[in-house]
């Protein structure tokens, strides 16, 4: 009885001890030394791939009655397209469609760059219509980042503003 627990008492330890070791022996950096983080992360809902048409009376009429709105408007968005500039370099180019079935639903960017620690001058610039040059916004900021430090970007719709936090 005494040799069956000492054994059991033993295979217990093994394990705890295996687990103990395995949640803190291997160093996990999740960042090189000296390196920063930026992450664009936000939700927006880009403009329509094409305008809406007003109907006149005589295509109204051709209609059912149960589908006669004054307005056609096609649901599909256009992709939100991003540049991320770090002291005016390019460090991504990136398109992100819009989602769903029809692509008319909003679109969740989510993007993450590591750089080197340091003062840096920061640019975004996004294009949420279906122009082929320029941007519809932009923002910059020159900030200090630390080893380490994690930069979140986000988008303001109600501003028209890139938050950088």
């Amino acid at each position: 009885m005494i040799r069956r627990a000492t054994i059991q008492l033993t295979a217990y330890l093994v394990f705890f001890a295996t687990i103990y070791y395995f949640s803190t022996s291997p160093a996990y950096h999740y960042l090189q030394p000296g390196q920063a983080e930026v992450k664009l992360a936000f939700k927006h809902t880009s403009q329509r791939e094409q305008e809406c048409h007003k109907r006149t009376q005589e295509e109204m009429m051709k209609l059912p009655p149960n589908m006669r709105r004054p307005q056609d408007c096609p649901r599909q968005r256009a992709p939100i397209y991003i540049e991320l500039l770090l002291d005016d370099r390019f460090v991504a180019t990136r398109s992100f469609p819009a989602p769903g079935l029809s692509h008319d639903m909003a679109t969740f960017v989510y993007s993450k760059h590591s750089l080197p620690a340091g003062q840096h001058k920061l640019t975004v610039r996004m294009r949420d219509s279906i122009r082929k040059e320029g941007f519809d916004y932009s923002g910059e900021a020159v900030r200090d980042w630390q080893p380490g430090q994690s930069i979140v970007i986000g988008f303001q719709k109600d501003s028209e503003q890139f938050t950088f936090e």
